[in-house]
């Protein structure tokens, strides 16, 4: 067979050589290498270089990707892929998510880390940890057993998110690398940090307008790799005292109304249900600050026509409802000449772009920040803004949404409802609903009398 030769790309960096070089390095006595990155620094590609230069000059040997979730697992896979020789000398099996190089017994394994058990096994002589802060920190307990006995080279390379095992870590790598300085020798462990604007692919005017847009602490976490307290998008919640009764579970329907806001005048904000997500409306009490939710609806697994039927009963709830604003992203105009058909119901559609979305959100960020919101003390309100995360596409832009797997449809209702309450607070509006105005006689062949008559539903019926 003959020889093949591995070519990777020139690093932007000194940092990023290191980083391309540590798991091929089997003389140094520095082991587990450290870094804290910027988001789009170019940790992955860096990392699949390092991977790719150290797999065939170590023979009959077995290698680890480590990532929190499979996706990111796959997206590892192709960049090692298009980084190594094409088949017969490198081989693939998908189903086992394993690069092979079968001349030399060398085997690549692309795991998760959301079952931290299966980590647990065979001797491993290199192990990359992908987005290692996102990680459970059981899965480094796991696979460290598989790496201490061969000594082997690990990176654990991450964008900060606060101060947890990856920040303990990191920081005592610092200590290390300050004692094996003392003593004049090499450090067991390295410490680095890389702010995005090390990449010089990443434009400038991009890193600036999210320094404009962002929350500081974000800003100095997502772009310049520091450490901040929490780590997370939304700091604090503020729970509403005046929360006095759990939420109800009405069939497939979950609600809940404050019984003391069902004579004033609300805003709303709703997301609707595609896939297996929910439809959430969220009700807001914009008459003063702080604004309060003063009631929700969160229901599944329902066509569109009985989303907006239920939807215009829980407004109906209330004394009156002065906007809804709601998603239409990947819905065109559907939902809009659906809800045209409810009577007395002023409504606003948003199609959301990145850069639409990521103002919208900051704006909220910055709201619950600085107390201008309460929540009422919902369970899934609560774990929806503590698992809600920012990303960066190629291009350094933010991107908001829930981890892969998880549910933002609550979150996106609400800032939705502030952005109205925003807009409408402090104006008058003299709006009243169609049961307030004198009785006209039935019109046949009306979306809301075809809803009520096809599904036998009573327009003054709760659920």
């Amino acid at each position: 067979m003959s020889k093949v030769t591995v070519k990777l790309f020139p690093p932007h960096s000194e940092l990023q050589r290191k980083v391309m070089m540590h798991l091929a390095n089997r003389n140094t006595q520095t082991k587990i290498f450290w870094l804290a990155c910027g988001s789009k620094w170019g940790k992955s590609l860096a990392s699949a270089a390092a991977m790719s230069y150290a797999l065939p000059r170590i023979p009959n040997s077995l290698h680890r990707w480590l990532a929190p979730i499979v996706k990111q697992t796959k997206i590892g896979r192709r960049y090692c892929k298009q980084m190594l020789p094409p088949p017969p000398w490198v081989k693939e099996n998908k189903a086992e998510n394993t690069l092979y190089i079968p001349s030399k017994d060398i085997e690549l394994q692309f795991w998760h880390g959301q079952n931290p058990e299966d980590l647990e096994g065979e001797a491993v002589i290199n192990q990359f940890n992908d987005e290692c802060s996102k990680l459970q920190e059981q899965a480094i307990v796991s696979s460290r057993t598989t790496w201490t006995r061969t000594r082997a080279q690990v990176l654990n390379i991450s964008t900060p998110k606060g101060r947890n095992f990856f920040w303990r870590g990191c920081m005592r790598a610092l200590e290390e690398m300050e004692r094996a300085k003392f003593e004049n020798r090499e450090p067991k462990e390295v410490f680095y940090t890389a702010p995005t604007s090390d990449n010089p692919f990443i434009p400038r005017e991009s890193i600036e307008e999210n320094k404009r847009l962002l929350p500081d602490r974000l800003f100095r976490q997502y772009f310049l790799a520091e450490f901040i307290d929490d780590g997370e998008v939304f700091s604090k919640l503020i729970i509403d005292p005046i929360w006095k009764e759990p939420y109800q579970k009405v069939g497939a329907i979950e609600i809940w109304i404050d019984p003391e806001a069902k004579n004033i005048p609300i805003v709303a904000g709703a997301d609707w249900a595609k896939s297996k997500d929910y439809t959430v409306v969220t009700a807001w009490d914009y008459s003063k600050r702080p604004f309060r939710c003063v009631g929700f609806l969160r229901e599944q697994g329902k066509r569109y026509t009985e989303q907006l039927i239920d939807v215009a009963k829980f407004l109906r709830k209330f004394k009156q409802c002065d906007m809804l604003y709601h998603d239409k992203t990947g819905l065109g105009n559907v939902i809009d000449d659906l809800l045209g058909q409810i009577p007395g119901l002023v409504y606003h559609g948003i199609t959301f772009s990145n850069a639409s979305k990521a103002e919208m959100v900051n704006q909220y960020i910055t709201a619950t920040e600085q107390n201008d919101i309460l929540y009422p003390n919902w369970i899934p309100l609560i774990k929806e803004h503590e698992i809600y995360e920012v990303d960066t596409n190629s291009l350094g832009q933010m991107r908001y949404n829930a981890p892969e797997g998880q549910h933002d449809d609550i979150v996106t209702s609400c800032f939705l409802g502030y952005a109205a309450c925003q807009e409408y607070a402090d104006k008058d509006f003299e709006i009243r609903f169609l049961e307030d105005l004198p009785k006209a006689e039935f019109v046949p062949n009306t979306w809301e009398n075809w809803a009520y008559e096809s599904l036998d539903i009573d327009p003054d019926e709760g659920f």
